[in-house]
């Protein structure tokens, strides 16, 4: 239904009412005047019949026809008067308008006595005579009719006057009605205007524009409005300027508090990295120098003792890897490689490769794969999962049950880790993303983990995009999912087609008679490294320095060039331009460093060298290896 505005409805309100004034008089007064002329006709119509009845008694008694229509042609002369008929007792013609020939076709105008268009009167002709009673002494009238005048007038005229008197009702009724609707115009734009100024200056206070101001009126009530309206403005105002200041006091201090806080997490940062480097430098010697050991090692009381001591340099490393991990996350310098592979290969080798960690400690451990492809980045995706069921194996009881479902969802693909486990509260299942954070790990048993797992797993799967939830209880067990799009219309990818894991890669006795210069300022790490890649074959030589390193004949080809990234008079990432510069082939780059600030994280990756960061267990260096010179051969 449309709305009207205040102008049409002030102009309705004024004009309906004087309308149906207007109407309902004017019909009562053509009602009225119509009847008064229609009875005037007919009271005209009685007298003139009744005057010819009187009349013509005498000449109706005697027979004198002559006088009868002398008679009746002076009532014929009366305006409106179409005929006129003299019959005698018996119903027979003796005058008329016209001949006795057009007696029928006045009497058929009698008989249509409903004709609109005519008007038809009969009036009997009276005999009077005067007799004397004896008995009483009293005179008396005694009446008999003679015969009878029948009068037919015309409406024609009668209809015409009607006519005129309705067309000049309606136009005065038109006039009326256009003085009325200027004189409510005028009326109600006295009002309508003001309420339309103040609904202006009402939007205009709306939108912001809080000086604006209303105007004096006519009407005593608007101006009371209007005013009250002003002072509203004014005090929004006022309150507007003090809210602005006040949240510029509150953004300044946000701005300073958010210096604070960047200024304390680069604090954080820096003292991250500094304290990783030296951790790290004899972390990565003690791995160096346990690799080396275990090859020469002959008893299995020796061993045994090895076995142990690499179990806690291996789990001092995780430590510092995972601190690596969300140093890098955090810094920007990890960027998803996204990629189309087949789900089902992903699984099956997460399925080998924690078979026997489930096994050892009695867990069921399940996989349901379906053949799909999906658009992800396949390490990283492997490391969310990684972490997801090796905290779901270390965390559920023994003989406990974990399962890895797979299934289509719409046009993604959604894989849940679930197991019956001691389940995670709702108030703390948002705590578990932190770092450090162990709910059932608070004597920090080290085999359960650091508190850094899921830590990594929400920043991957916010950097990649994938959304991961958590459905869990306490007794309930828990179930992590997380959902990749799926690629329609691909079932399978080849195993080639996908990029290896470095770490999965099998070893080779490919490093024999391999050049390798190894440059370290730490004359422990040094000899380590050197020790480590002499026992698989390669050919070694040291340097502690970029000037030792000028000083090695520039005819010796190197194959190969580990580096730490600090030196003592530059760093790796100069040495690796020297060599660059003065050698015709150039040897693959690895640079082993201890500093995990992000901005030696971006200065590698942006000028694309490899990167290790302390301390580097031999598996990793040697699968390092393998990986850059695959690259180097290609």
């Amino acid at each position: 239904m449309r709305k009207q505005g205040i102008e049409n409805q002030a102009l309705m309100v004024a004009l309906i009412p004087v309308l149906i004034f207007a109407l309902l008089l004017e019909s009562y007064f053509i009602y009225t005047r119509i009847g008064e002329m229609d009875r005037a006709l007919f009271d005209r119509a009685k007298l003139i019949v009744r005057q010819l009845a009187s009349s013509s008694e005498y000449a109706v008694f005697s027979g004198n026809l002559s006088l009868l229509q002398q008679q009746v042609d002076v009532a014929l002369s009366q305006p409106d008067v179409n005929a006129v008929v003299v019959l005698d007792a018996s119903g027979n013609y003796l005058a008329g308008s016209g001949s006795s020939k057009d007696y029928n076709a006045i009497l058929k105008q009698v008989e249509a006595v409903e004709d609109l268009r005519i008007l038809s009167v009969r009036q009997p002709i009276i005999a009077t005579q005067i007799q004397l009673d004896d008995a009483l002494g009293i005179e008396r009238a005694m009446s008999k009719p003679l015969g009878s005048v029948i009068l037919v007038m015309s409406k024609g005229r009668l209809k015409s006057e009607k006519f005129e008197m309705l067309m000049l009702n309606i136009l005065l009724t038109i006039l009326v009605m256009g003085l009325a609707v200027l004189v409510a115009l005028r009326v109600s734009r006295r009002i309508t205007r003001p309420i339309m100024g103040i609904r202006t200056a009402v939007n205009q206070i709306g939108a912001g524009r809080l000086d604006t101001r209303i105007g004096e009126t006519h009407v005593q009530e608007l101006n009371e409005l209007a005013q009250g309206i002003n002072e509203m403005a004014q005090q929004l105002d006022i309150q507007r300027d003090t809210l602005q200041q006040r949240i510029d006091e509150a953004t300044q201090e946000m701005r300073e508090k958010k210096e604070e806080a960047e200024k304390a997490n680069f604090d954080k940062t820096r003292f991250l990295a500094a304290a990783s480097h030296d951790l790290r430098q004899p972390m990565h010697a003690m791995g160096l120098f346990m690799g080396e050991l275990s090859n020469r090692i002959d008893t299995p009381e020796q061993r045994k003792i090895v076995e142990k001591v690499e179990e806690s340099v291996e789990a001092m490393s995780g430590l510092l890897d995972s601190l690596l991990d969300i140093s890098k996350l955090d810094a920007g310098v990890i960027v998803p490689q996204l990629q189309e592979f087949a789900i089902d290969a992903l699984l099956h080798r997460l399925a080998q490769d924690f078979s026997p960690m489930a096994l050892k400690r009695s867990i069921t451990f399940r996989v349901h794969s379906i053949e799909a492809t999906v658009l992800s980045d396949p390490i990283l995706l492997e490391r969310i999962l990684t972490n997801l069921i090796s905290n779901a194996i270390r965390y559920v009881p023994q003989n406990g049950i974990v399962m890895v479902a797979c299934r289509k969802r719409g046009e993604h693909i959604r894989i849940e880790v679930r197991d019956n486990g001691p389940g995670i509260p709702a108030d703390e299942q948002q705590n578990v993303f932190k770092e450090f954070v162990q709910l059932a790990n608070k004597a920090r048993d080290r085999s359960k983990g650091l508190g850094l797992g899921l830590a990594i797993v929400d920043r991957l799967s916010k950097l990649m995009g994938h959304p991961i939830t958590l459905r869990s209880g306490p007794q309930r067990g828990s179930t992590f999912a997380i959902e990749i799009p799926r690629v329609p219309n691909v079932h399978e990818l080849l195993a080639g087609d996908r990029a290896p894991h470095p770490e999965a890669r099998a070893f080779t006795d490919e490093y024999a008679g391999l050049r390798v210069l190894v440059v370290d300022d730490d004359e422990l790490v040094r000899n380590g490294t050197a020790g480590l890649l002499a026992s698989w074959g390669c050919h070694i030589q040291v340097a502690g320095s970029l000037a030792e390193v000028r000083q090695i004949s520039t005819n010796v080809h190197f194959d190969l060039v580990v580096c730490d990234y600090r030196l003592p008079d530059g760093d790796g990432l100069q040495l690796a331009d020297c060599i660059d510069t003065h050698c015709e082939i150039k040897p693959a780059f690895i640079l082993i460093s201890g500093d995990t600030s992000p901005e030696v994280l971006q200065r590698v990756v942006a000028q694309g060298h490899h990167l290790l960061h302390k301390p580097v267990r031999p598996a990793k260096l040697r699968s390092m290896l393998s990986f850059v010179m695959k690259q180097q051969v290609s």
